[in-house]
């Protein structure tokens, strides 16, 4: 049963958050980095005032984010890691993300009332402004690695030459399948504005040389290029509604090598839609940020594949919810590989 006080810490879930991001934004983490300093050394520092970075620092010791020791403050351990700006462990551009989302979210009930994003043209994410856009690929990155490394450990691909990376972005999760299968070559395939911040990010790397790209708009082509005898749908699916992801399946079905393999990877809900409660949550998000997207169940997406034509659909338990299908084309079957994307 829900407690009035689990209830209302729920409510006042948007505290912590905004402290957190308002730090980030104000640099403080990085600021701080590994030194101890006053309050009113970062205040100095920061050109800000005394009385409002020395509340928002105790708030933020309270939260265990920042560490206190007499009048100076220092960096906690997580946020030395995480959120300073130094090491590959940081996630400074995901709090970006984060805040940006939270502007959207502040919106949520222009959205129920609509049925639509309330989100402005100029904030779309893949499409809007260069800045937004790279944000929201370096974010899926850095969200991105440690899922996809568990996905491609789940998942082998030996035997495979060609994957087509669909809908990509950053490329990370190509990269993982890339590592663990030397005869592999990628194709990360999405929109050009997308590629533009994908581009350097894959060249930073460690499997540039084996990654190329294809710039193409996954729902608004009419066909999808062949060659492919393996296609990775990740977290794509949700950005749409059920009519454009069926076509979408039926094209990459018909796109594919007879007895190439489909990685349908979701954030996947339970039946009656209200749970796993993270899932129900990422449903508002599509709510506020796409036009018909939303979160879909695990026979929802089965019957999709089916549909298209594909065949020995497996679920694959790699993440502590279900997420993963895994099916195949028939070899008989020969498809439509000559489309162009």
């Amino acid at each position: 049963m829900l407690t009035l006080d689990t209830l209302l810490s729920m409510i006042r879930g948007h505290q912590p958050a905004q402290a957190i991001l308002t730090a980030h934004r104000l640099g403080i983490f990085r600021h701080l980095g590994e030194r101890s300093l006053t309050a009113g050394e970062i205040a100095a520092g920061l050109d800000l005032a005394g009385r409002g970075v020395t509340i928002l620092l105790d708030a933020l010791t309270a939260l265990q984010v920042i560490e206190k020791r007499g009048d100076h403050y220092r960096n906690a351990e997580t946020a030395l890691r995480h959120l300073s700006g130094s090491g590959p462990e940081d996630r400074g551009v995901s709090l970006d993300h984060y805040a940006d989302l939270m502007r959207v979210w502040m919106r949520l009930e222009e959205s129920v009332r609509s049925g639509r994003s309330c989100r402005r043209p100029e904030e779309h994410l893949t499409q809007g402004d260069a800045q937004r856009n790279a944000v929201f690929i370096g974010a899926m990155a850095e969200i991105g690695r440690p899922h996809a490394r568990t996905l491609a450990g789940a998942i082998p691909l030996d035997g495979h030459r060609t994957l087509l990376d669909l809908g990509g972005g950053p490329g990370v999760y190509a990269e993982e399948f890339l590592r663990r299968n030397p005869a592999l070559h990628a194709v990360i395939g999405d929109l050009e504005s997308t590629l533009c911040s994908a581009r350097p990010l894959v060249a930073m790397g460690e499997f540039a040389d084996r990654i190329s790209f294809r710039a193409l708009d996954a729902y608004g082509d009419a066909q999808l290029a062949g060659g492919f005898d393996a296609v990775l749908v990740s977290n794509v699916l949700h950005m749409e509604g059920v009519a454009e992801n069926q076509a979408l399946l039926r094209k990459i079905h018909a796109a594919m090598d007879p007895g190439g393999r489909i990685i349908l990877h979701e954030k996947v809900i339970e039946p009656d839609r209200a749970a796993p409660v993270d899932a129900a949550l990422f449903a508002i998000n599509m709510l506020v940020n796409t036009e018909r997207g939303n979160c879909y169940t695990r026979d929802e997406m089965a019957g999709w594949l089916e549909q298209a034509g594909f065949s020995a659909i497996e679920e694959v338990n790699c993440f502590a919810n279900p997420s993963v299908l895994v099916a195949r084309k028939a070899m008989a079957d020969q498809g439509n590989g000559a489309g162009q994307a």
